[in-house]
């Protein structure tokens, strides 16, 4: 029996060939589906990212990774195998917030994390009885799995590796999928399996994905104590309330943590009460960020426009934070309303979509809103954001960004890694927008 893995791509403009290097990140959910696939099955991955995918080699089962902004190629790759017999599953997270839609599309779906069902899945189709719909219905507050890289063979992914410790989040923001795909769970990874993988990895520069790496205070200390010895550099996403954690703070600046992501979504308290984000500190921003920079901790500051309360001033203050902060880096992202969100839902009862699927529609680009905002047209909305971005990372910005010594160029690799960083941030600006969702 042989298994096909399949990263789709989200799009190219036409007549371009390069992919946005900043989304060249190993696909961490295949490998992870790869690790629990027997030994005594063939197993083959193809990143549509990188390579043309032969559509003619013999495969038993291809299962494709889908999320909702690579739906649209997803389904014209299933297409090509089932034209020649072939049987697809697609899991993700976009098939697991919109079963019926992807159920039109493939053979069999798989509904939230697939540890559980995989094994079935191998067996029900090595058997010829493959199911319509994979769900695991057990309540586990654990889950294990142990990535097997070797399907990566040599492509060349961003120089980072994704490792997972934990999956959910505490909170429940309105815009976000995760609370809705982990149905509203947090689960853990053992912590001496993730230090075995750790161990294992010929990889010092680690991306722990977790939407929130301290979600449980003891577990995080934990799991920094055992990762300390280990030599690492490495990022993960945080909340803002670690700043009130001396003993995090000092763990993370030990275990060899560079920097943390962090969701700050807005300045404006009343948006940040629309999305469900009471725990952000808005009065606390200015020490917050000090401290994290006596640790040594660059910052990625990511921030969302579009809700009902924001202007251009809304950019304008947003910049001016994110300037004076020296934030590493900062994403000035627009609302998106993903199926399955409450968002999604609240804008489709206001008659505010303007798409029925948006990520299905020929004429979306990646960059366009698909909403109606409240005080600034979709067209405005999204220029703005576009001309934010690039003011953020413009040269004057970079090199009043790279004075920060503490954190952003604290060292020789920090500032090759800054400036090399931005720029290439720069140039993906336009690169990004304007793409189409689809084409191959």
């Amino acid at each position: 029996m042989k298994v096909t893995f399949i990263m789709p791509c989200v799009g190219r403009k036409p007549g371009s060939a390069k992919y946005i290097r900043s989304w060249l990140m190993e696909p961490l959910a295949l490998a992870a589906l790869a690790g629990l696939t027997p030994r005594s099955i063939d197993r083959i991955c193809y990143d549509d990212r990188l390579e043309a995918i032969p559509y003619d080699e013999k495969s038993d089962l291809v299962a494709i990774n889908t999320e909702t902004y690579t739906a649209r190629r997803a389904y014209q790759i299933a297409a090509e195998y089932r034209k020649r017999k072939v049987p697809v599953v697609m899991g993700g997270f976009h098939a697991t917030l919109m079963p019926d839609e992807v159920q039109r599309h493939c053979d069999a779906v798989v509904i939230g994390p697939a540890e559980k069902v995989w094994p079935q899945i191998l067996e029900d189709c090595a058997s010829h009885r493959l199911g319509k719909r994979y769900k695991d219905e057990t309540t586990r507050a654990e889950f294990s799995v142990m990535p097997d890289r070797s399907i990566y063979q040599d492509k060349r992914y961003s120089q980072v590796t994704l490792v997972e410790t934990a999956r959910g989040c505490r909170y429940t923001c309105e815009f976000c999928s995760i609370s809705a795909f982990f149905e509203h769970r947090y689960t853990t990874r053992p912590i001496q399996e993730v230090v075995d993988e750790l161990k294992q990895l010929n990889a010092r520069n680690i991306f722990f994905v977790d939407d929130n790496l301290f979600v449980n205070r003891s577990r995080s200390i934990e799991l920094l104590q055992a990762i300390k010895p280990l030599n690492l550099r490495w990022v993960g996403q945080v909340s803002i309330d670690i700043c009130k954690d001396p003993q995090i703070l000092q763990l993370l600046s030990d275990s060899g943590c560079a920097g943390v992501l962090i969701g700050f979504e807005s300045l404006n308290p009343d948006n940040l009460d629309a999305m469900g984000k009471r725990n952000n500190l808005l009065q606390e921003y200015d020490s917050a960020l000090a401290i994290l920079r006596r640790y040594g901790l660059a910052v990625y500051g990511t921030f969302v426009f579009g809700y009902d309360h924001d202007t251009r001033q809304t950019f304008e203050a947003t910049l001016h934070f994110a300037q004076k902060h020296k934030l590493f880096f900062a994403a000035f992202n627009h609302l998106v309303p993903f199926p399955g969100t409450p968002l999604y839902n609240r804008l489709h009862s206001e008659q505010r979509l303007l798409y029925d699927a948006w990520w299905l529609d020929d004429s979306y680009r990646f960059g366009d809103i698909a909403f109606k905002p409240y005080l600034m047209s979709a067209q405005d909305l999204s220029e703005t954001c576009r001309q934010y971005r690039k003011k953020f990372y413009s040269s004057r910005s970079v090199l009043y960004r790279s004075l920060d010594r503490q954190a952003n160029c604290k060292n020789v690799f920090m500032a090759a890694l800054y400036l090399h960083e931005n720029m290439s941030a720069r140039i993906q600006v336009d690169q990004r927008q304007g793409l189409p969702l689809g084409i191959g």
